[in-house]
């Protein structure tokens, strides 16, 4: 090979080793390009192994190359461990005349039977980190020339192999963060998981007395009406066959059937109580579904109606709105704490209004739900804040500052959006967007 075309060569490795970082590729490359060029038989780069201090197949080309991954040879011993040790080049024309070669179990292992052999050492920041060598020139014995273009590329790939595991290294690192930072997730999504539950247990807790008070009501009234209508009945039955007394039989009939129409009208109102509860918790849902969001608003208003009797006026403004592709209960849990907060801001009475509509994009289709209170209104300074994890205005004692952070959460991990406009003595609305296939 003349000199010209071992400057190619060496440029054109250092292009090749230039596009991988990869150490098994990198060191593909240089070895290919080193059997082609010194017309040898075969060829390997093997790497120093602190630990076992021994020297290691990296890359082998040639006969029987495979077998080597799984042998070793122990720095000082055989041609390349003198190599290793001495940090000095050997070259052997007939390796059975040379004591210092002792590769006949590797010929017995491989099939491959070694005539000459080329070692020059790889260095990197003045250690050596291996050794690359050539066996069995075809056509004579390797010389100079040989030697001084296979410490060139020695010089080169020692850099790229300090380069491969400097990237390597690096590359490790990346992956021990990425999985540290996936399981700090995980672990914020399993907090966050918790969180969502105990505001909604917290929510839930707070809508006990209510509810319980709701049951009650219409429960009393049944009781009662049962004792009553047994009455009744009982007046009836002294009358039956004297047509005399066909006038008070009809009366006593009649209020019978007025108790039992109260009576049926407040296991009505129990039943919806109790159907509110369930479509409210949606416990048997785990899974996003389709649901109809004014299914869930009326729940809500269902269980917050001992907040706002009397009170506070409940005004409907529903469009037309397609089923959305979400988590009805979280939802739901979203709804309900906006409806208590604008319910809780109403000092005396008041008015809430819910607004829901579908909005064309840009960027895409959705749905939007207002809540929209007269009550007091938020401080300018607090606008910013409303979301914060914590931060609340109803005083020591009374609530736990997470429901609207929870709240923000849930919309948009839908995929979705909270707006809210609020001026002092103008009341507060909060405006809810959620796309229609739900998350992104």
């Amino acid at each position: 090979m003349t000199p010209v075309q071992s400057f190619d060569l060496l440029v054109e490795t250092g292009m090749a080793m230039c596009r991988t970082l990869h150490l098994s590729d990198l060191l593909g490359l240089m070895m290919e390009r080193v059997r082609v060029a010194m017309d040898a038989e075969a060829c390997s780069v093997m790497l120093v192994d602190a630990a076992t201090q021994t020297l290691r197949w990296e890359v082998a080309l040639g006969e029987g190359a495979g077998k080597l991954q799984t042998l070793s040879v122990p720095l000082g011993q055989g041609i390349s461990g003198r190599v290793a040790a001495s940090g000095e080049a050997i070259r052997i024309d007939d390796v059975h005349q040379d004591p210092r070669w002792q590769g006949h179990r590797f010929d017995e292992a491989t099939g491959f039977r070694t005539r000459s052999v080329l070692c020059v050492p790889i260095r990197a920041r003045d250690r050596v980190i291996g050794v690359t060598q050539v066996l069995n020139k075809r056509g004579g014995a390797f010389g100079d020339a040989d030697q001084a273009l296979l410490e060139a590329l020695a010089g080169m790939g020692g850099v790229a192999i300090e380069n491969a595991r400097l990237y390597e290294n690096l590359e490790e690192k990346v992956q021990e963060r990425t999985a540290a930072l996936q399981r700090t997730l995980d672990e914020l999504r399993e907090t966050q998981a918790q969180l969502v539950q105990s505001e909604k247990m917290a929510a839930l807790g707070d809508l006990v007395a209510g509810v319980a008070h709701e049951i009650n009501t219409p429960l009393g009234a049944v009781s009662s009406n049962t004792d009553l209508t047994g009455r009744a009945l009982e007046k009836i039955r002294p009358t039956l066959g004297d047509p005399a007394q066909a006038q008070t039989a009809e009366r006593w009939l009649g209020k019978a059937l007025e108790l039992a129409q109260v009576s049926k009208d407040a296991c009505g109102r129990i039943g919806a109580i109790v159907k509110s509860l369930r479509n409210f918790a949606r416990l048997d849902e785990a899974e996003r579904k389709p649901a109809d969001l004014h299914e869930g608003l009326e729940s809500t208003l269902t269980l917050a109606a001992h907040l706002l009797r009397n009170r506070v006026e409940v005004v409907r403004d529903y469009g037309e709105l397609p089923q959305v592709d979400c988590f009805a209960n979280q939802l739901n849990q979203v709804f309900l704490n906006m409806i208590v907060n604008a319910a809780q801001a109403i000092e005396g009475p008041g008015t809430i209004t819910l607004r829901t509509r579908r909005v064309e994009g840009p960027p895409a289709a959705r749905v939007c739900i207002e809540i929209q209170d007269s009550g007091s209104g938020i401080e300018p300074g607090n606008l910013r804040r409303i979301f914060d994890p914590g931060f609340t205005t109803k005083g020591v004692g009374v609530g736990t500052g997470l429901g609207l952070a929870i709240s923000y959460r849930i919309v948009r991990n839908h995929g979705g959006e909270i707006e809210v406009d609020s001026a002092i003595g103008r009341g507060t609305t909060f405006r809810i967007l959620l796309p229609l296939g739900g998350a992104s």
